[in-house]
This record gives structure tokens, sequence and C-alpha cells, in this order.
């Protein structure tokens, strides 16, 4: 058999794979609902709120139409990783569009009345707004440890305070969900080709 190339099995999987297929083309030649577009501009207005590599991968796969063995590629990672952490974004944006809409000056204000230390405030805003605890601990340079700590007692401290069941009910769906809005850790190989590309 001198001169024929044999394909390695995982090239031919990926050249067929279905999951990288032309599901997004549905956008490409039907057009847009108003209800799409609110979706799409909803999405595109916490881009900034989601951990930064679910906001990438997201961005790539959704609205730049890479495939995911291409984004796998740039991050130095395995096509499988791409997909779970997708997912994990998915997920996330799903919950949050769960959540009621609440004005986050507006809870700042009822939390401080309930929450004697600043830093708890600051959690449960961030919590609120961002839905990831490791988010969270980035922001404020703490632990997750102590994130999750202060926002489980602090959900404790709001149930005894008068008027503040709309927030409670909220914290209590984000405290259900942890493990869900918890962000993946990045392995050092993708922790350093995200410098290199950023």
């Amino acid at each position: 058999m001198a001169g024929r190339n044999v394909l390695d099995p995982f090239e031919m999987q990926t050249r067929f794979s279905t999951e990288d297929g032309m599901g997004f083309m549905d956008s490409v030649f039907t057009e847009l609902t108003e209800a799409d577009k609110k979706n799409i501009e909803r999405i595109r207005g916490i881009m900034d709120e989601l951990p930064p590599r679910e906001a990438d991968f997201i961005d790539l796969y959704f609205f730049r139409h890479l495939k995911q063995t291409d984004i796998a590629q740039i991050f130095g990672v395995s096509q499988p990783t791409v997909c779970y952490r997708l997912q994990r974004a998915t997920a996330r944006i799903q919950f949050i569009f769960q959540l009621p809409d609440i004005n986050v000056r507006s809870l700042e204000d009822a939390l401080g009345g309930a929450l004697t230390d600043d830093l708890d405030v600051q959690i449960m805003s961030l919590m609120y707004q961002t839905t990831c605890q490791s988010e969270v601990a980035k922001r404020l340079g703490v632990s997750q440890g102590l994130v999750r700590h202060r926002f489980i007692r602090s959900i404790k401290r709001l149930r005894e305070a008068e008027g503040l069941s709309v927030y409670v009910d909220v914290f209590d769906v984000i405290s259900k969900n942890l493990n869900i809005l918890r962000e993946v850790q990045r392995n050092p190989i993708e922790r350093q080709v995200t410098h290199t590309i950023v």
C-alpha cells in the first residue's frame, strides 16, 4: 500500500463531526425575530459579567462561528474542554436570564441597611451581577472560600431583616446553584496561551 495516505481516526472524526456542523447557519438563511434580536442583545450585554474565558468561548463559537476544534487549537486545550466550557457558559447565561432584573444601586442600598460590613455588601452585589464566586474573589482580591462563606452567612442575616424577602429569594437561587456557577480553573497551558493571545 505504498503511496497511500492513512487518515488518522481523530482527524476523520473531526472532519465529519456534526457537533461543529452548520446549525448556526439558520440565522443566516432565516430572518431573525424580534425575540431573537432581543436575546442576542441581552447576551452581548452580560458578556462583561461572565468569567473571561467563558466570554471568550461564547464570543468565538456563537458570534464569530469558529469551530470548537479551532477554539481548542487557539487556546491549546482539547475540543472536549471547549465543549464543556461552552456548556458551562450557556448554563450560566440561562441562569442569569432567569434572575429578576434588580437595580444594583437599590440592591446595595437595601443590603447596606441589613449588613454591617461593606465587604459583605460588595460580595452580595457582585454575586448578583456576576453569579461567579471566583470572579467576585478576583475583583475583591480575596479567596473564593471567603466569598462563599460570607455569601452564605449574609443570606442568613438577610432572612432576619425586614422587607428583603425579594433579595433573599434571588440569593437563595444563586446559593443553590453555586456549583454550576463556579468558574472552572484553567490549566497551566491554557493560562499561558491566554496571556499570549490577550
